[in-house]
C-alpha cells in the first residue's frame, strides 16, 4: 500500500511537472558542472526558446531590464534616470523602426526564433510571478528583443553623447571614443602555428556585470545550429563564439558613426525647415515616459506618467535647443537586421557563408576577427558606414539645408579595410586603428573611397605591445602555450600611449626628481617600474602608477578637458600635479609608496576577494574603482574568455574559456562565484560543441519549466 502511495505521489508530481511545459517547443537543458547550459532542440525556435529560458532562469533582471529598454519603460526600475534612457529610445525612433520594418526586413523563419523567445519570456514570468519587476512587462513580444541589439550599438557608436550635446545645446565637436575600455581578438593560422592548428581567441572587454556582461552559453538544434559563445542576456543567438566550422571575435571600431545636422527654419511655417529652397513640415510625436518615484522600485505607489515632444526630420531624430534645430543620423536606428545577421553568422558553415552574410551590414559597427578549420584566418572593420559628400566637415555641425549632406548609402564590404590570410600566419584588433591588423607590412591601405569615414587612426597600448611580442617571437613557429602567453599578457609597450590618447603617458618616467624634491621618491617609483612595465599581483611599483593613472589620465579623459594639451609647461605641471595626488592617496591608505598591486586590484564578488592582475589597457585588461580603503574592484575589462583551436586534420574545435563570476548573476545560487579563482589565477575550463561532452559532464538535465 505504501509503495502504491508513493507511486501515485510520483504520477501527480510528473502530471504536474508536464503541464508546466510549453508543448509548443521541444527542447532539453543540460547544465555542465559549472552551470553553463548546453541547450538542444528539434528546430532552431526550439533552441532559440531554451536559450531565453535559460537566461532568465541565471539573470532574470537583466534580462527584464532589457525587455523594459524595448518598452520604454526603465523609469520604472531605475526612476528618472531611467525615464532619461527612455526618451532617448524613443527621440531615437527605436519603437517606430521596428513596428515599421519587423515584416519587410526580417524573414518568415528568422521571426519563429523571437517568437520562440518571447514565448520563453513569459513562461519563465508566469512560473516566478515573484521575480517580475512590472506588470508592464507582460506580455512579452517578439518585437522586444529587438531593441536591445538596436540600442547597444547606438551606444557603442557614441549614441550617448551626441544626444547630451544636442539636448544640453552643445553640439560641435563631438567626441565617440571617451567611454572605450576596450577588446582583444586574435587569431593565428598554419603559417605561424607549430602544430598547424588554427587558434582564435574571443575576448571582448564588457561591464563584469548589469545588461552588457557576457553570458555564456551553447546552443544546438537539429537544424544545424550548433554554437557555442558568449551572448547578452536574453538575446535570441551567440554574439561571438565558435561552430564547428569556424569561429568569430568582436572588438569595437572606432569612425564617424554618427552626423548632426543643423536645420535651416522655414521662417514662413512653424515646425518646418528648408531644404534647398523647398520646405518640410517635422514629424512631431510625444514620447510617454513613465516615472517611479517611489523609494523601492518594486513598488508603484508614485508613477508619474508625463508627454514630452520628440520630431522627426529626413536627416533623422531632431530636438530643438537654444542655438536652434538638429538632428542626429547614425544607421543603428535605421536598421533592425542584426538581430538575424548575427544568427546567420552561428550557423554559417565556411568563410564564404560568413563572408556574404555581412553583406547584410545589419551590424554597423564593429571589428570582425575570424578564423575556421579551413585555414583561413581574416580580420575586418565592419560596419554600416556612410558615403558622404566631399566639401563638409564631418566631424562638426554639418548643414541641414541640402540634399547634399543627406547620405542614404553605405560602402561595400569590400571597401571597408581588410587582411585575408596574410603571409605572416596572424591577424588581430585590439580597438587600434583599423588600418593595422596584421604585420605592418601586410596591413590593408587607405582606400580613396574611406576619405570621409574617418577612421580612427591611434593604436592602443595593446596594439603596440602585440607587435612588440610578435617581434620577440619572430623566426619560429608559435605554440598554444606562445598563443596563451599574448593573451594574458600584463606588460605595457616600451611607448605607453594609449587609452590616453591625447598625450604620452612615456613623459611622466623622464621628469627630473631635482625639479621637484616634493615628490621626487613618488617619481623614483615610477621609473622602477618602467623597467618592466608589468601588472602583475607581485608587482609592488604598479600600484603608485595605477593611483596616478585613475585619479588623473581617466578625470581628465572624462570630462574631456584637454586645454593643456599642446602647452607643454602646462601638461608637465599636470603631470607632477598627479603625481603628488597619487602619493598623497597612497601614503594615507598604505602609509609607504610601494605596495603589492594584488593588495589594491581586487576581483571581488559576494564573500570572495581575490588579488587580480592585468591593468587599464593592457592585453590582460582590468578596470577597476574604489570598494575599499586603499583598494579597487574591478569592474570592466576581461570578462569572459573563450580559446578556440582547431586541430589539424580536422575535428571539432578544442575549447576552454571562464567567466570572471559565473555562469548564474542569481546571488546564492551554486555557480555565483565557482569561476573566480580560476578567472584570477589565470585557468580555463574545458567546454564542447559535442552533445555526447554535454551529457556526460551534466550536473543537472531538464525541460524549461519543470
Amino acid at each position: 500500500m505504501r509503495k502504491l502511495c508513493s507511486l501515485l505521489l510520483f504520477a501527480v508530481f510528473a502530471v504536474s511537472s508536464h503541464a508546466q511545459v510549453n508543448p509548443n517547443y521541444h527542447v532539453e537543458i543540460v547544465r555542465d558542472s559549472f552551470g553553463v547550459p548546453h541547450i538542444f532542440g528539434k528546430t532552431d525556435a526550439d533552441a532559440a526558446y531554451g536559450l531565453v529560458y535559460a537566461a532568465c532562469e541565471d539573470d532574470f533582471t537583466t534580462v527584464q531590464w532589457g525587455l523594459m529598454l524595448a518598452r520604454g519603460k526603465l523609469g520604472l526600475m531605475m526612476g528618472i534616470e531611467g525615464a532619461k534612457i527612455d526618451y532617448a529610445v524613443q527621440l531615437l525612433g527605436v519603437p517606430d523602426i521596428i513596428n515599421d520594418r519587423y515584416d519587410k526586413d526580417l524573414s518568415p523563419e528568422f521571426r519563429k526564433l523571437l517568437d520562440a523567445a518571447a514565448a520563453a519570456g513569459n513562461d519563465f514570468a508566469r512560473k516566478h510571478p515573484d521575480r517580475i519587476v512590472s506588470k508592464h512587462l507582460l506580455p512579452v513580444k517578439p518585437q522586444d528583443f529587438i531593441a536591445g541589439y538596436m540600442l547597444s550599438m547606438a551606444l557603442m557608436v557614441g549614441v550617448d553623447g551626441a544626444i547630451k550635446n544636442v539636448v544640453g545645446g552643445s553640439v560641435p565637436a563631438l567626441n565617440y571614443n571617451k567611454d572605450a575600455r576596450g577588446s582583444n581578438a586574435l587569431a593565428m593560422n598554419s603559417n605561424i602555428t607549430a602544430d598547424g592548428g588554427v587558434y582564435l581567441d574571443v575576448n571582448a572587454h564588457q561591464p563584469l556585470e548589469g545588461p552588457m556582461s557576457w553570458y555564456e552559453a551553447h546552443v544546438h538544434s537539429e537544424e544545424g545550429w550548433n554554437a557555442l559563445g558568449a551572448t547578452f542576456h536574453g538575446a535570441v543567438s551567440i554574439f561571438h563564439g565558435v561552430n564547428e566550422n569556424l569561429g568569430w571575435a568582436h572588438t569595437t571600431n572606432y569612425f564617424d558613426a554618427i552626423d548632426i545636422y543643423q536645420l535651416e527654419q522655414d521662417p514662413h511655417k512653424k515646425n518646418h525647415y528648408l531644404v534647398d529652397g523647398q520646405s518640410y513640415k517635422l514629424e512631431t510625436k510625444t514620447a510617454k515616459l513613465t516615472v517611479n518615484l517611489a523609494k523601492h522600485r518594486d513598488k508603484h505607489k508614485f508613477v508619474l506618467t508625463i508627454g514630452k515632444k520628440r520630431w522627426w526630420s529626413m536627416y533623422g531624430a531632431t530636438y530643438k535647443n537654444k542655438k536652434g534645430w538638429f538632428s542626429i543620423r547614425l544607421a543603428a536606428n535605421m536598421t533592425i537586421k542584426s538581430v538575424e545577421q548575427w544568427f546567420l553568422m552561428n550557423k554559417a558553415k565556411n568563410y564564404h557563408e560568413f563572408r556574404n552574410v555581412l553583406n547584410m551590414q545589419g551590424i554597423v559597427n564593429q571589428y570582425i576577427t575570424y578564423a575556421d578549420k579551413n585555414d583561413t584566418i581574416y580580420c575586418v572593420s565592419n560596419g554600416a558606414m556612410p558615403i558622404r559628400a566631399d566639401g563638409y566637415d564631418w566631424k562638426s555641425t554639418v548643414p541641414g539645408n541640402t540634399m547634399k549632406t543627406l547620405w542614404t548609402k553605405y560602402l561595400p564590404h569590400d571597401s571597408l579595410p581588410h587582411v585575408l590570410n596574410p603571409k605572416c600566419g596572424f591577424v588581430f584588433e585590439t580597438n587600434n586603428t583599423s588600418y593595422s591588423m596584421t604585420a605592418k607590412n601586410e596591413n590593408p591601405p587607405k582606400l580613396a573611397i574611406q576619405k570621409n569615414v574617418g577612421f580612427e587612426l591611434n593604436e592602443t597600448n595593446r596594439s603596440l605591445r602585440m607587435y612588440e611580442m610578435m617581434d620577440q617571437m619572430k623566426g619560429r613557429k608559435l605554440t598554444w602555450d606562445d598563443f596563451l602567453k599574448i593573451k594574458y599578457d600584463t606588460h605595457y609597450p616600451q611607448q605607453v600611449t594609449a587609452p590616453f590618447k591625447h598625450f604620452e603617458v612615456e613623459e611622466i618616467f623622464h621628469m627630473n626628481e631635482k625639479d621637484y624634491p616634493d615628490i621626487a621618491d613618488a617619481i623614483k617609483v615610477l621609473k622602477d617600474w618602467s623597467v618592466k612595465r608589468e601588472g602583475a599581483i607581485t608587482d609592488t611599483n604598479a600600484t603608485l602608477l595605477y593611483h596616478f593613472l585613475y585619479g588623473c589620465y581617466f578625470r581628465i579623459n572624462d570630462s574631456m578637458d584637454h586645454h593643456f594639451e599642446h602647452d607643454n609647461k602646462a601638461k608637465v605641471e599636470f603631470f607632477a600635479d598627479g603625481i603628488k595626488r597619487a602619493k598623497a592617496e597612497m601614503l594615507a591608505d598604505y602609509g609607504k609608496l610601494t605596495v603589492l598591486l594584488g593588495d589594491y586590484q581586487r576581483h571581488v564578488r559576494d564573500t570572495v576577494d581575490l588579488p587580480t592582475s592585468g591593468g587599464p589597457d593592457m592585453w590582460n585588461a582590468k578596470y577597476g574603482s574604489p570598494f575599499a580603503k586603499g583598494k579597487i574592484a574591478v569592474h570592466n575589462g576581461e570578462s569572459y574568455i573563450l580559446l578556440s583551436r582547431w586541430p589539424k586534420g580536422g575535428g571539432l574545435p578544442v575549447l576552454r574559456s571562464i567567466a570572471c563570476y559565473g555562469s548564474s548573476n542569481t546571488p546564492g545560487a551554486k555557480h555565483f562565484t565557482d569561476q573566480m579563482h580560476m578567472y584570477v589565477n589565470q585557468q580555463t575550463k574545458e567546454e564542447s560543441l559535442s552533445k555526447e561532452w554535454a551529457y556526460k559532464h551534466a550536473e543537472r538535465i531538464y525541460h524549461p519549466g519543470e
